[in-house]
This record gives C-alpha cells, structure tokens and sequence, in this order.
C-alpha cells in the first residue's frame, strides 16, 4: 500500500491550519472573558465606592445636624437608611456592621441635649466625634480587598 506523498502533505497542512486556527480563537476567547470579568469587577468596585461616598455624606451631614437639633422630623434619616438597605445588598458583614453602628450613634446624638460649640469642639478635639470613622476604615478595607490586581 503506498500513500500519495500529496495526500499527506494536504493533510497535514489542512490540521496544521485547523489547529493553529483553533488555538488563536481560544486565546481570543479566554482574553475576551478576562477581559470582561475585570470590567465587571472594576465595576462593581466603583458602584460600592459610589454607594459608600453616598452614606459618609449623608451620615455626616446629620451627625452635625445632630450636634444642636432634636429629631423633631425623623424623614431626615429616610435617605440615610436608605442608603443603609443598599448597603446590606452589597457589601460584607464588617462594613454593614459598622454601617448599621455609625446609624446607632447618630440616632445618639439626636437623643443628647444640644451641645454648645466650645462643648462641640472639645468633642473633636479629644477625637471623640467622629460617627463614620469605623465606617470609613471597614470600607477602605472591603475596597482594597476588592481591587482587582495590576
């Protein structure tokens, strides 16, 4: 049995072809999927970094609106606990530990009597005023975390 040099040579070309053209979609196909799970992670990473501005904002808007006036209109505190229910959606334990902790202590601070400024200054400057601050730090860490590596 004799085989036909030029059959071989055909055949070994057309597998030559389909192989190194499989192996160019594949790689085309795992860049593509890398590619789009870090867009997401990025993503992600943004909306929680969007979402935990909104709260320290608002948060810290009503801790000094706490310093000299009652809850004499409890709406006030609707967005931040709105925010408050977004963050349950997303975010790990620590940070909505200490979410739900920084909304304890300005619901505080409108139970107090009104402080005067030097009463309010004496509070910052013992560091003893700073309602988000664990807040902040658990999501420095949550973020850092997150980050997809470079």
């Amino acid at each position: 049995m004799t085989v036909d040099t030029t059959l071989v040579t055909a055949t070994a070309a057309a597998v030559g072809s389909l192989v190194g053209a499989a192996a160019t979609i594949a790689a085309a196909w795992m860049t593509q999927r890398s590619q789009l799970i870090r867009g997401q992670a990025e993503w992600k990473l943004r909306e929680r970094e969007s979402l935990y501005g909104e709260f320290i904002k608002e948060a810290s808007r009503l801790a000094v609106d706490a310093l000299d006036h009652s809850l004499d209109e409890p709406e006030k505190l609707v967005a931040l606990y709105g925010t408050l229910g977004r963050i349950r959606l997303i975010s790990g334990d620590q940070v909505l530990h200490e979410a739900e902790e920084c909304c304890r202590q300005i619901f505080e601070l409108y139970s107090r009597p009104n402080m005067t400024p030097e009463q309010f200054r004496q509070e910052l400057d013992a560091h003893r005023f700073d309602p988000v601050k664990g807040f902040s730090a658990a999501c420095r860490v949550e973020l850092l975390q997150l980050a997809p590596g470079d």
